[in-house]
């Protein structure tokens, strides 16, 4: 039996090819492009006088980004409407560049294979075969020029150029590179088509995207999210796998996702990648790296509320060999706001070079510089009445004062080894380290306003902060696969560490002036001072975690993930006014367990079933008889089937969910003070028990030709040990719709979409947030080979709703209004 199995694409359905996970060759330099075009012309000439004799076709609009071979083929076929047929070998590991223009079918793929030393075929309409082009005899001695030939190994996952929602590749929160369908946990990848489609320039605005994710408004404009009924924290923030470098990421820092090829979102316990937290979800910002080609990408954006946006990204070989690759991605954001006075500025700036010191070994270095200023800023929203009711005040209030203002600094340096050893071992260290700063100077207005008096919000106090963050992290690991009791089986083992210190400094101005806010005045407060900081805190927190994880197959098509994570946690605050430890545990040593059971039903679909914890350390309670409290422990039990359809192209997903945190921190009523520590001189105990269940439904990627899909629903339920939800701003229902479809035909430039973010009623105290549907809609244009036009509209029915509510006294918020943002992108070679 031949070693490579035929594959076929078909016009109106997806290309079936095997996507391979082979080391890809790039050829640059003068001797390179000479071998190029040699082999081109060899393979071109091999061609079948039958093949030329057939009718030239047509020209055909085509638009290929640089990508795999078998990637790009199937691509090819959708556009061009013809059928190609290969074997395996023939494309396995090559990597072509990017075609654009109009060009008759025949032409297009003699293009898109240029060098890759292919011979194509064509012996009846509509259908082309390729194999490798044979080798030709040596006529006598013949000194060839050298040809330097470099290889560097795919990125797992990797979704810039694929034109796809979902990955097809490895994704890498989990630790080992697995696709979805072969990871034991629930797993959504957001990609770069699908943040540039919808526009989601934000952390904030992927996870708004995602599935299972809520939105929750506290801790003073912080905006944290909550996923199968626990908050998201900061530390389950993920730059390229390392953990603590993110400082509020969907609040006061705002990460742009310009630099960044996908968001990987794991839901559920992260036992192998953070150990320590809730057992909510885990996000991996997967960052972009330099490409062998060299491109030009720009985009222009302007909005709603002078909304403007520049984005630049460009990059290729820095050297003749192409060893060194480097990139750069600029942005720039001006914009206001639908509600009075805030406005923003957010320039944005990323570099990276990439280089391969030897065959098998690559280092790469980078850095990332944001930045925030935004005047008019509020930290609360529009408060109720105390009855619970709306105000039905206009959107566009503000209860800000001119002079309010948030300045977000934030400088990232980062650097990666990374070195494939024999076997197809590979061992990898990553550093990261960034230094944020952030200042508040605010006026606040807050308070529920009485029925029938209309008064009752009043201006409390002016707000004063200035913060300094530094992150640090370093992760090293080796994962590779092994021979063993007759079958292959995968392992990682690594280590990582993470460090952040944060200095705070804040005072607050209390006053009690009352406001009509119903004819608010924006001036009413004088632009003050900032006086001396009245309290002047440290903290320190540091987690060290060594993880291990494998994937044994225990016969065929059934496999056993077994793993976990030792962790050592220590966190430490001082106050530096008065010298005080206000402040101080740790927890030692504590395992987090991962196991997972994965049945094949198929080459398609397979079932699954897994079990992670975390834990969240509560030593700085004490209990009656001495010694800590022990850490609370989260447990997420899941159970579920994926089926990876349509060559890889289409995941799907059901899951059932479990999660329990149990040994939670309660007081011991009966020895309140008879505890004497740090923090509080009261007692505790070992008693909560909080549960979540439901289950999430996913479809993402390419349902037809030309057709993109990214849809999710999750139903979820949770309780404490009274019954009451364990958050009420978590709605039981959620579903996120995105999807995207070019035009077949005449009308192949066109490309619609449309996003549906659709959730039922939740409640913050006893006000209630109804449920709402928000449709947006997309149409882009491509204009030419280079340049392409989009047209994005924001809540298309404009419907009034609350993207968040905080109870009557602190203020919900008021989502977007219809908007429109239209944007022109350009790309060049």
């Amino acid at each position: 039996m031949q070693r490579g199995i035929l594959r076929s694409a078909f016009a109106g359905g997806a290309l079936a090819a095997r996507m391979c996970q082979n080391r890809v060759a790039g050829y640059t330099g003068r001797a390179d492009a000479m071998a190029w075009l040699v082999s081109g012309a060899l393979a071109f000439m091999a061609t079948p006088l039958v093949a030329q004799a057939q009718p030239q076709a047509a020209a055909v609009e085509f638009n290929i980004a640089a990508q795999p071979l078998d990637a790009a083929l199937r691509l090819f076929s959708d556009q061009s409407k013809h059928q190609v047929l290969f074997e395996e070998e023939a494309v396995a590991g090559k990597r072509v560049r990017a075609l654009q223009g109009r060009y008759a079918p025949r032409e297009a793929l003699e293009r898109l294979l240029l060098g890759a030393g292919i011979q194509i075929n064509s012996t009846r309409a509509g259908v082309f075969t390729l194999k490798l082009a044979p080798v030709q005899p040596v006529l006598g001695e013949v000194t060839l020029a050298p040809v330097i030939v470099t290889a560097q190994a795919e990125r797992e996952g990797s979704t810039e150029g694929s034109g796809s929602y979902t990955s097809v590749g490895m994704n890498t929160v989990t630790k080992l590179p697995l696709s979805v369908r072969e990871t034991p946990q629930s797993v959504t990848v957001v990609t770069r088509q699908q943040m540039d489609d919808q526009n989601l320039v934000s952390v904030e605005d992927v996870i708004r995207q995602t599935t299972g994710a809520a939105k929750s408004q506290r801790n003073f404009g912080a905006h944290v999210y909550t996923m199968r009924g626990y908050v998201i924290p900061d530390t389950n923030y993920l730059i390229d796998g390392i953990p603590g470098g993110a400082y509020n990421p969907t609040g006061w820092v705002p990460i742009d996702t310009a630099t960044f090829d996908r968001v990987e979102v794991l839901r559920g316990a992260g036992a192998l990648e953070v150990g320590a937290g809730d057992p909510s979800g885990v996000v991996n910002m997967v960052r972009k790296r330099p490409r062998a080609e060299k491109h030009v990408d720009f985009a222009q954006s302007i909005g709603s509320w002078r909304h403007y946006r520049t984005e630049v990204d460009g990059g290729g070989a820095l050297n003749e060999a192409g060893t060194v690759r480097g990139r750069v991605v600029a942005a720039y954001t001006d914009r206001r706001y639908f509600y009075d006075l805030a406005h923003s500025k957010e320039p944005l700036l990323y570099g990276v070079v990439e280089a391969d010191l030897a065959a098998s070994t690559r280092a790469t270095v980078g850095f990332r510089h944001q930045e925030q200023d935004t005047r008019g800023y509020t930290i609360f929203q529009l408060p109720m009445y105390s009855d619970a009711t709306s105000l039905n005040l206009p959107r566009s209030t503000s209860l800000g004062q001119y002079w309010n203002r948030h300045q977000a600094e934030t400088d990232e340096v980062f650097a990666e080894l990374e070195h494939e050893m024999a076997g197809g071992w590979r061992a990898r260290l990553a550093v990261n380290h960034s230094q944020t700063g952030i200042v508040q100077k605010l006026s606040t207005a807050r308070g529920a306003v009485d029925l029938a008096t209309g008064v009752g919000t009043a201006i409390t106090g002016n707000y004063f902060v200035d913060r300094d963050i530094g992150a640090s992290g370093v992760d090293a690991s080796l994962a590779g696969s092994f021979n063993a009791w007759g079958g292959t089986h995968k392992a990682v083992l690594g280590a990582n560490w993470t460090e952040q210190k944060a200095t705070g400094r804040t005072t607050m101005a209390t006053m009690n002036i009352p406001v009509d806010i119903f004819n608010f005045n924006h001036a009413l407060i004088p632009e003050p001072e900032t006086p001396a900081y009245a309290s002047q805190l440290q903290d320190k927190a540091s987690l060290l975690g060594l993880y291990g994880n494998t994937r044994l197959a225990v016969t065929p098509g059934l496999y056993l993930h077994l793993g976990g994570r030792l962790n050592w946690y220590k966190y430490h605050t001082d106050n530096l006014i008065t010298g005080q430890v206000t402040s101080d545990y740790q927890q030692d040593a504590q395992f987090t367990p991962y196991a997972g059971l994965v049945y094949d039903l198929g080459p398609q679909w397979s079932v699954y079933a897994s079990y992670a914890s975390t834990f969240v350390p509560q030593s700085q309670y004490a209990v009656f008889n001495g010694g800590a409290l022990k850490p609370a422990e989260g447990d997420n039990y899941e159970a579920g089937v994926k089926g990876a359809l349509l060559d890889g192209q289409l995941n799907v997903a059901f899951a059932f969910f479990h999660t329990k945190k149990r040994h939670v921190a309660v007081l011991d009523t009966e020895n309140l003070g008879g505890c004497p520590g740090i923090s509080t001189s009261d007692c505790y105990r070992n008693a909560s028990l909080l549960r979540s269940k439901g289950f999430d439904a996913e479809v993402a990627g390419r349902i037809a030709p030309g057709w993109e899909v990214a849809a999710g629903y999750t139903y979820l339920t949770t309780r404490d040990d009274a019954g009451a939800p364990l958050t009420s701003d978590a709605p039981h229902n959620l579903l996120r719709v995105s999807s995207s479809y070019t035009l077949p035909g005449a009308w192949s430039a066109w490309t619609i979409g449309a996003s549906l973010n659709a959730q039922s009623s939740s409640y913050v105290t006893v006000v209630r947030n109804p449920g709402r549907a928000i449709l947006d809609l997309r149409a882009s244009y491509r204009i030419d080979r280079h340049w392409s036009a989009s047209l994005n509209v924001g809540n298309v029915f404009d419907k009034t709703y609350w993207e968040y509510v905080g109870g009557t006294r602190n203020g919900s918020g008021y989502g977007t209004p219809r908007s429109a943002m239209l944007t022109l992108r350009g790309s060049f070679d």
